[in-house]
């Protein structure tokens, strides 16, 4: 729940905070007047703040007069500054208003995303530690964006008990790619501007501070070639106790869709529309999406159905089963996916490539890249993975495409000369 307007808390006391105005800063030797209100009572604490606000808007009026003499203008000033004590300073510590920004911020968050920006928020006070939030400059967000540009991915994972400085001093590590430095960016970034709309600080040194990544997208990550398929089919293991490892991975080379969209798939979205077998990416039940364009048909692959796809989810069926997948376990962070992503990798590193840059995901680009040179239409690939339409013309106003004209194009997904060669 939010606080009012000019309340703040830290450790369970409430504060009285506003930031001294434009015209009344000659005043003032302070950016801010922060007042402690006694009390650790929120109800108190808001009939406090009523009178603290009349009090304090009263004092500017005055000044603003400009009738004062000198000695009252001191007066009315030394009436309204707050006392200078330890507790009162550390209620813009940058772990402080981190704890205030999250408890308005994470009732909009997946489960998630809270934990990737818990996550980020900790680098971020272990690289700038934990100061006054109104004494970083923009040249602390430049050293910021540096060390991280020097970090490893999973810093606390990797090495789990050591300082940023200890890392630092490690040889020999990949340091984390220039989109996840400009994620930690965008976070601090949001941070600070949380802090600006709340009157803690003047202004956000954050901005404008991304990295530019000069490589196309095509070169951030890398499709599967010819002899990756051949290994991959080649050794899909076919237990029938976790057919999950066999169909996954197949389905995904056949239609794009994303890990945590073919993991969480009911028996119940395998359905025939218009005389097609199609996958209905949707978020019912306990399902999810990645962004509403996410939602969609997507046809079954011919050789889908003739590797016998549809003969296994009838045998799902007609168990009175309600997953495709009864093996996958669901977890707040990520659905469905967790066991499977942990096996791919495994056998993706054992049978097929070493290259970090080729991974699960690479499947999508895999289906993107072909049908690309197939000379599929990008508005047709677009609807396929569950992009969202460039076009304002065909994106606003235009229906989605039948399954039929998606199954045309899908169709040009033939692999069989890449892995029968």
């Amino acid at each position: 729940m939010s606080l009012p307007t000019h309340l703040t808390s830290y450790k369970g006391h409430y504060y009285y905070q506003i930031k001294v105005p434009v015209d009344l800063k000659h005043h003032f030797s302070c950016t801010f007047i922060k007042k402690s209100l006694r009390t650790t009572n929120l109800s108190d604490a808001k009939i406090q703040l009523v009178a603290m606000e009349y009090s304090v808007y009263k004092a500017f009026i005055a000044l603003r007069t400009g009738m004062l003499s000198e000695d009252l203008v001191r007066q009315v000033v030394q009436d309204i500054k707050p006392v200078r004590n330890v507790v009162v300073d550390t209620v813009t510590r940058l772990s402080v208003v981190i704890g205030q920004y999250v408890a308005e911020k994470e009732s909009s968050w997946t489960y998630k995303t809270k934990l990737e920006v818990l996550g980020c928020h900790r680098l971020i006070v272990d690289v700038l530690g934990d100061a006054d939030i109104s004494g970083i400059r923009r040249a602390d967000v430049i050293a910021f964006r540096e060390k991280m540009g020097k970090l490893p991915a999973n810093m606390y994972k990797i090495y789990p008990g050591k300082s940023v400085a200890e890392v630092l001093d490690i040889p020999g590590y990949e340091p984390m790619s220039t989109n996840s430095v400009n994620k930690h960016i965008l976070r601090l970034n949001a941070l600070l501007s949380y802090a600006v709309k709340e009157e803690i600080i003047p202004s956000n040194p954050a901005q404008g501070l991304m990295l530019t990544d000069k490589r196309r997208d095509d070169e951030l990550r890398k499709v599967y070639s010819a002899d990756d398929l051949k290994n991959i089919i080649k050794n899909l293991p076919t237990d029938s106790e976790r057919p999950e490892r066999y169909w996954i991975p197949l389905i995904a080379m056949y239609s794009g869709l994303r890990l945590d969209e073919i993991c969480q798939l009911y028996v119940v979205d395998i359905q025939q529309i218009d005389g097609i077998w199609c996958f209905n990416v949707n978020d019912e039940a306990d399902k999810k999406v990645k962004v509403e364009s996410s939602k969609r048909i997507v046809p079954m692959h011919p050789v889908l159905v003739s590797l016998g796809l549809l003969e296994y989810v009838d045998s799902m069926r007609k168990k009175l089963l309600p997953r495709l997948w009864m093996s996958l376990a669901w977890r707040a962070a990520d659905g469905y996916s967790n066991g499977l992503g942990n096996w791919y990798r495994r056998f993706n590193r054992q049978y097929v490539t070493d290259d970090p840059k080729k991974t699960f995901h690479s499947f999508r680009h895999l289906v993107a890249d072909t049908l690309k040179q197939k000379e599929v239409q990008e508005i047709v690939i677009e609807e396929i993975l569950g992009h969202t339409h460039k076009s304002i013309s065909t994106g606003r106003y235009g229906k989605r495409y039948q399954p039929r004209i998606l199954l045309e194009a899908l169709e040009k997904l033939d692999y069989r000369t890449k892995t029968h060669e």
